[in-house]
């Protein structure tokens, strides 16, 4: 159900921490849905309570992530076909590692999953690609914490939505297809 404060994708910029209600993706927000079903007596929930058949429809568009500290990383445990559709092979990269300007702002990723591991909340964000000929393409992201222990984040799981974004509408990125 799309609600009117929802930002609709063509009139926004890059905006991070929005409150769910923001979100149009239905991708983001049935996983959400999904999420909070297996939250439980106020624990958060682990890597094993995800069942990716609940949401086979949306693994395509998923990231799993371990959270490491001291200092702060995001290693990409796997990555859905339609992220390496188009942002290359990321698995077993460091996010610091990969990001470039053409395709996200590394802080702002690095920040969001940090909110999302030390606030133990989800996270949920409106970006852009930018196009072969300099058109902007909208996503939106939802990030996830997951804890083993139901208190300590050390990962996370997110579903990026490209919306209507084609993969010939954007060019490769060297530096990520580059490993």
């Amino acid at each position: 159900m799309i609600m009117m404060s929802m930002i609709h994708p063509y009139d926004a910029e890059s905006r991070f921490d929005l409150a769910l209600s923001e979100i149009s993706s239905e991708l983001i927000q049935h996983f959400h849905r999904l999420w909070l079903q297996v939250c439980s007596n106020g624990r958060l929930p682990s890597r094993a309570d995800i069942d990716p058949n609940n949401f086979k429809r949306i693994l395509p568009n998923v990231i799993l992530v371990d959270i490491e500290r001291d200092p702060f990383r995001v290693r990409y445990r796997l990555c859905g076909t339609r992220i390496t559709e188009f942002c290359g092979h990321l698995t077993g990269r460091y996010l610091d590692e990969v990001a470039t300007h053409d395709v996200w702002s590394t802080a702002a990723y690095l920040r969001q999953y940090e909110i999302a591991a030390t606030q133990a909340r989800p996270v949920f964000s409106f970006d852009w690609m930018v196009g072969r000929l300099g058109a902007r393409y909208p996503f939106q992201t939802g990030i996830w914490p997951l804890a083993s222990d139901g208190r300590t984040v050390d990962m996370c799981i997110a579903v990026e939505d490209y919306l209507k974004l084609r993969r010939n509408d954007v060019q490769s990125s060297t530096a990520l297809s580059a490993h």
